[in-house]
């Protein structure tokens, strides 16, 4: 009788359906838009504020980023703090910070070759571009370490809200849904844009940004299952003609079209019952705009309260809305796994040892996510990579293997590279020469490198070198190179400004050995010989002066720090040089004379600014210096107003300080600045001293361009001094720099 009526109670009153059936499904579509998609964070803001449930998510770009990090229980807040910690300008830079390069990336720095260069394949005699501008390393790592909570799920419905990404097959141009697998590649995929970012290859398919197939995937969250959809739009809009008055505003224009027709398409999909929210970016955020972004989130805020009335009817009652939470809870910290072992996929020639030997992560530790990529970006660093990663197998009980994954450069670890070198005043003391080099790396299994270099121009050459580390960590290298030099040495005529008197071509035939120590990445020890068979000529000038040819056999020692953020317009860090040389005629020189040099330069920032300090001296410890060797000052931030290498003496000081101002510039980084110097070069010791100081200034621009430092300044210098000074290269003096002088 009991169980009857139970049975009778039970199919009168059937079971409570689950909460989820009790209302609509929720999704949330989100565009792409560059910096612009910050502004998903804003209207996320309202929905959890509102307490409006979200059950479907699927996002393209920008919005796979933002609906990525939702979707694994971050809360809008956290996704901020993520937007605003993010350096949007180192990300995307494959390199490296400067100060945490090895130091011989940073002597390379004084090179005038341009770091952009096209692979060479030596089997197949194919030089190749690289497939994109960036090759999205930073990005990779970041997208790693934020989607860590996720680490263990393959399937992307059990994410704490189910979620899609979007790509587009670059071969057919169809939109590829990224359903499963390993979430931060996916959103990866979602957002490479093309010739950029370097695509993502996922199975047989090569994938690039979606937004060039579906922007905004209002059907992708419909087929998950969604009945009402919240489609976010944040894709750039269409200028009028009027409006387009510039570059920036012309490319932003065709960014906008490439991904507005299939916007509008799937707009249309949308049901009455289904809301869309279009934040008021207009032209206040543009895509390539991350400094913005703040912003951005605040117009994405706006633009959902302004809807307010819709979207209050999605709102949940408090009590269902703490139901829905605790079975789409967010996401609590997760403490990372125990590495149980470490394992090198080295998909590369070089030596696994350099690989192994710069992870110092240990069995038995618990993964630093921040320290892991540390030690990647020292493996990246070697310059032989196209990518290196990490990702975690075996996850079971809190520990984990970490593999870390190292693909060789696809295009070829060989390069091309070409430099341009070009200085002018207005006294018509200028310098032009163009470089042309071909480096093959690796040469070996420890990373040897082989150089060979030539330069047409004012100063033509032809040189040939050699690096070659000695153990893996390249603690110990030894450098070799051999070839033919020139350098131009222009004569003045004393007390009279601008009036050259002569132009020496000072040509040497030899070579040069090196043994040193690099000090981390941070400093170098080195001991040199050079062995060089000179000739100095006259090429200009009224007035003939001798000919003569001369012989140098130095040993020379030299130490360098280098910390400095950029070495052409520096805004923090240190670089120090002192050297000692010692020129016998045992070693083959046609005089005996030891010299020293000091040179410092302090970099300092000042909010947008930064004052840089600068101090060198120069000079004999003994014996007579020969002409060729002697000290030169003159020229841009070498006492600016007398041309390049005016002053000539034995002895050598100079003191400056250079103010730089951020113009906050799109695409290449711009300052203004000005200079103050004091020095002066000496024939004699004791003619050193405050009474025959030269004071000088300047104000200039200065870029940072792609194809080198670029500066325009006007200088004046006590006594009436002036010139006008368009410089490509680097004006910081006492730091020899250019071809030949890699070691030394």
């Amino acid at each position: 009788m009991v169980l009857s009526l139970s049975v009778l109670v039970m199919l009168a009153c059937p079971a409570a359906k689950p909460f989820a059936a009790e209302r609509p499904k929720i999704g949330l579509a989100l565009s792409g838009g560059g910096a612009r998609g910050a502004a998903h964070i804003g209207v996320l803001k309202v929905l959890e504020a509102l307490q409006i449930p979200i059950d479907y998510i699927a996002g393209t770009s920008m919005g796979a980023i933002v609906g990525g990090l939702y979707a694994i229980g971050l809360s809008p807040a956290e996704i901020e703090q993520i937007v605003a910690e993010i350096d949007w300008t180192e990300i995307f830079n494959d390199q490296a910070d400067r100060p945490s390069q090895r130091m011989r990336h940073k002597f390379e720095d004084r090179n005038t070759l341009i770091q952009t260069r096209p692979g060479v394949q030596e089997d197949k005699r194919k030089v190749n571009l690289t497939p994109a501008l960036i090759q999205g390393q930073k990005l990779d790592l970041a997208l790693r370490r934020y989607t860590l909570p996720a680490r263990r799920i393959q399937n992307f419905d059990q994410l704490r809200i189910p979620y899609r990404a979007v790509a587009t097959d670059v071969v057919t141009g169809e939109a590829v849904i990224l359903d499963k697998g390993d979430l931060a590649t996916a959103i990866r995929a979602s957002m490479a844009v093309p010739a950029v970012f370097a695509p993502v290859e996922i199975g047989d398919r090569l994938l690039v940004d979606g937004g060039l197939a579906m922007n905004l995937p209002v059907s992708i969250v419909r087929t998950m299952g969604a009945e009402i959809i919240i489609a976010v739009d944040v894709s750039g809009p269409r200028r009028e003609r009027e409006e387009i008055t510039d570059v920036f505003s012309m490319l932003d224009q065709i960014a906008s079209l490439i991904t507005w027709r299939n916007t509008q398409e799937q707009i249309e999909t949308l049901s009455p019952r289904d809301i869309l929210i279009t934040p008021a970016l207009g032209s206040e955020v543009l895509a390539n705009e991350f400094t913005k972004m703040p912003r951005a989130i605040s117009l994405g805020e706006q633009a959902a309260r302004a809807l307010h009335p819709r979207l209050a009817t999605l709102a949940l009652p408090p009590d269902r809305y703490a139901a829905y939470r605790a079975q789409n809870p967010q996401a609590a910290y997760q403490e990372q796994p125990i590495i149980r072992a470490i394992r090198i996929d080295n998909r590369s020639r070089l030596s696994e040892r350099l690989i192994s030997e710069r992870i110092w992560t240990k069995p038995g530790e618990r993964l630093d996510p921040a320290a892991i990529e540390r030690q990647i970006a020292q493996i990246y660093d070697l310059d032989d990579f196209e990518s290196v990663r990490y990702y975690l197998e075996n996850q079971s009980d809190g520990e984990a293997t970490l593999v870390i994954v190292a693909h060789e450069k696809s295009w070829g670890t060989s390069s091309l590279q070409a430099g341009l070198e070009f200085s002018s005043t207005t006294a018509g003391d200028s310098r032009f020469n163009i470089g042309l080099a071909y480096t093959r790396l690796p040469l070996n299994a420890f990373n040897g490198e082989w150089r060979i270099q030539t330069q047409l121009g004012e100063e033509p050459a032809l040189y040939t070198s050699l690096y070659q580390p000695l153990d893996p960590l390249e603690r110990w290298y030894l450098g070799l190179g051999v070839g033919y030099l020139n350098e131009n040495l222009m004569l003045f005529e004393p007390n009279v400004h601008n009036r050259p008197i002569a132009e020496y071509q000072l040509a040497r035939t030899g070579g040069e050995l090196e043994l040193g120590r690099n000090l981390g990445n941070w400093g170098r020890l080195g001991v040199r010989y050079g062995r060089f068979w000179g000739q100095a000529e006259q090429r200009i000038g009224d007035v003939h002066y001798p000919d003569y040819e001369f012989d140098l056999g130095e040993l020379g020692l030299r130490f360098t720090l280098d910390t400095l953020d950029n070495l052409s317009l520096p805004r923090q860090g240190w670089l120090i040089e002192t050297r000692l040389l010692g020129s016998r005629t045992e070693l083959g020189a046609s005089a005996d004379y030891d010299q020293f040099s000091l040179d410092l330069l302090h970099a300092q920032t000042l909010g947008p600014d930064s004052l840089l300090l600068g101090l060198g001296f120069a000079g004999d410890l003994g014996g007579e210096t020969p002409p060729q060797s002697y000290q030169r000052l003159g020229g841009f931030l070498n006492l600016s107003g007398f041309n390049q290498n005016e002053l000539l003496g034995i002895y050598r000081g100079l003191a400056r300080a250079i103010y730089l101002h951020d113009l906050k510039t799109p695409l290449l980084k711009t300052y203004a600045g000005a200079s103050l110097e004091v020095g002066n070069v000496w024939a004699e010791r004791s003619q050193i001293g405050w009474e025959g100081l030269r004071l000088a200034g300047s104000l200039f621009l200065g870029a940072d361009t792609p194809i080198g430092p670029l500066y325009l300044g006007y200088g004046q210098a006590d006594g009436g001094y002036g010139a006008l000074y368009l410089l490509l290269g680097r004006p910081w003096g006492g730091l020899r720099e250019g071809i030949g002088t890699t070691y030394y």
